[in-house]
């Protein structure tokens, strides 16, 4: 399960644990600070937002040092947080030092906050758990058309990872990562990301890459949205990794950042390299599954 569905909402299912945790965290915080007489209580609840807050700040400064050879070339995709990436436990370093405050200046804080943390903490691993990759789904054998009026395979790897990046110009969260990927698919080695437009015209493609003064080098079309079908994808955008034998490794709904995208590039990168050249499959062995 790599997304939620709520209604007409989607969620990739990191930032639904995420936003359910911090629910958790301010829900299970209220009704711990229930018993207190109230005038104590709601100085002690005024604690609450500015831990959260420092646990916030503390995971993401421990993931952008994590990660600081591609923050440091890009310093304005710091603040960038609805992108993701959190470093859960520089989070709750930065927690245990303002619970220490919290001792010193309102002990009272201090049980309920560590309690609610607690709380949202087994909250959002717990839903991290149902995540899961179908590796089952193949690349399909059809024939796709590019902009240029080729037509290609997917599943002719010649033994090179695949980042499949499923998008509409209608999608603002396509339209915001579209740049950055595409510089990514312009400079890397040892990988293909390819673009398939889900749904679209040639000529609304064309019009969006012409918007936004991007080439379509990387681009095919997919007018029937039948990647969508095949990879059970919920909504846009959905970037797939696949390794050299074209077997699928990892699914990421919603926009993705740039650290993230390099992440997984490397890890799947790293996987083939490591293979024999006897190790990898012909391309029409990972063709439709019967």
């Amino acid at each position: 399960m790599n997304a939620i569905e709520l209604g007409p909402f989607v969620f990739a299912t990191e930032r639904f644990a995420f936003l359910l945790a911090a629910v958790t965290f301010f829900g299970s915080f209220h009704l711990l600070t229930l018993w207190h007489i109230a005038g104590v209580r709601e100085d002690v609840r005024a604690w609450a937002f500015p831990a959260a807050m420092i646990w916030l700040l503390g995971a993401r400064t421990g993931y952008v040092m994590q990660q600081w050879d591609v923050f440091s070339q890009h310093p304005l995709d710091i603040p960038k947080v609805w992108q993701g990436g959190v470093s859960v436990w520089t989070g709750f370093a930065g927690l245990a030092a303002f619970a220490i405050l919290a001792y010193a200046r309102r002990r009272a804080a201090v049980a309920p906050l560590l309690a609610a943390a607690f709380a949202g903490g087994l909250v959002n691993l717990g839903l991290l758990s149902l995540k899961e990759t179908d590796e089952t789904a193949a690349l399909p054998t059809t024939a796709f058309p590019t902009m240029a009026g080729d037509f290609t395979q997917l599943n002719e790897r010649d033994g090179a990872p695949l980042i499949l990046n499923l998008w509409a110009s209608w999608c603002p969260p396509c339209r915001r990562e579209m740049p950055m990927m595409m510089d990514v698919a312009n400079t890397i080695q040892g990988a293909d990301l390819v673009f398939a437009n889900q749904g679209e015209t040639p000529a609304q493609v064309t019009d969006f890459l012409d918007t936004l003064g991007l080439g379509d080098r990387h681009l095919l079309l997919d007018p029937t949205s039948s990647l969508m079908a095949r990879f059970d994808a919920v909504g846009l955008p959905t970037t797939l990794f696949f390794d050299a034998s074209g077997t699928l490794q990892n699914v990421h709904f919603g926009e993705i950042s740039r650290t993230e995208l390099l992440s997984q590039i490397a890890t799947i990168d790293t996987a083939a390299s490591n293979l024999g050249d006897g190790d990898i499959p012909d391309s029409d062995q990972t063709g439709d599954p019967q």
